[in-house]
């Protein structure tokens, strides 16, 4: 899982550095802050990941819950921190928003091809 983190941070530095390199230095920053919010999402679903392996139970419904409570959580801070950057910060939303794809592939292309344990 913390290649996962390791793979989706050097992905998002070279989108960085293609931004910093073909564009100016604030379409650099947006593609940055989405890139981190890629990232902190791949953080929080780690952090589940380690509480459930803590934590084992056979409950159907509790287990099911968890795994709810989890993907809202995951899905509420990506979408406030997103809009925060756009809405509040005034990034430019392109890059921002490729940063944040660039990272979120790069996580479920390891998911797909990586076994975690």
């Amino acid at each position: 899982m913390f290649f996962g983190l390791g793979l989706q941070a050097a992905v998002v530095l070279l989108v960085v550095l293609v931004y910093g390199l073909r564009q100016d230095g604030a379409a650099a920053l947006a593609a940055a802050y989405g890139g981190a919010v890629a990232v902190l999402n791949g953080v929080l679903l780690v952090w589940r990941w380690h509480q459930g392996r803590r934590d084992y139970h056979c409950d159907g419904q509790r287990h099911l819950r968890a795994f709810h409570r989890s993907a809202l959580e995951r899905f509420f801070v990506v979408g406030l921190l997103l809009a925060a950057g756009i809405a509040g910060l005034h990034l430019d939303p392109p890059p921002l928003l490729i940063g944040f794809i660039a990272g979120q592939i790069a996580w479920v292309f390891l998911a797909a091809t990586r076994k975690f344990e």
